[in-house]
């Protein structure tokens, strides 16, 4: 009788290393109002999941039987707010590297980062028998790399999803946990929120990165 053996090995992923390292973003996804769990409370959340490569960092995966060389890949889930305190508005401001004005915070097109460049700070924490790599500080480029980032391109291709509007095409290129994420996001009565077009964009200085 032939032999079905299972077992709890699992194939190492490659993390980003702890550290600085030079980053594009690729990928930008309104995960719509997720359920979270609080000290105890159960509350909803209106969500957006960041990606960025890491083109100094390599990894070997498979993809149809053929062994391929790309980008290690790391992200972080914000919640969509630009309150004070909010992580996404002190990560935002620090790539940016200047505070958003009054009229800027009242409604901010996260979209605009998809395919642009920054540094990470990646660290590493132990817990249980795994390591995690977790992004810790997102912050502008130094002048050396800026020349460099006016040529970088997104080697895995830039993915953004809005549920405003949503685009079925870019919904399938998307992670399988994300996809899940998105058909069990919790429904309420508050509609998403909208990503505005470039209505802000003129107020950008043209050597920041969005």
């Amino acid at each position: 009788m032939p032999s079905i053996i299972a077992s709890n090995t699992q194939k190492p992923f490659k993390q980003v290393p702890a550290g600085c390292h030079f980053a594009l973003c690729n990928m930008v996804v309104d995960l719509g109002w997720q359920k979270s769990e609080w000290q105890g409370q159960t509350r909803h959340v209106h969500q957006v999941y960041i990606r960025w490569e890491v083109p100094d960092e390599r990894v070997v995966y498979e993809k149809d039987g053929e062994p391929i060389e790309g980008p290690c890949s790391i992200g972080r889930t914000y919640t969509l707010a630009l309150t004070p305190r909010a992580h996404l508005r002190k990560d935002l401001e620090n790539w940016r590297g200047k505070a958003f004005t009054a009229e800027e915070e009242k409604s901010f097109d996260i979209a605009t980062v998809g395919g642009k460049c920054c540094q990470l700070m990646v660290t590493h924490k132990e817990g249980g028998e795994r390591t995690y790599a977790n992004i810790t500080g997102v912050i502008g480029l130094t002048k050396e790399q800026l020349t460099r980032a006016k040529t970088a391109r997104s080697e895995v291709g830039v993915l953004v999803f809005s549920l405003v509007d949503p685009d079925q095409q870019v919904l399938q290129k998307l992670p399988k946990w994300i996809q899940e994420k998105l058909e069990n996001r919790v429904v309420t009565s508050v509609p998403a929120q909208a990503w505005p077009g470039s209505e802000n964009e003129e107020e950008f200085d043209d050597d920041l990165p969005f």
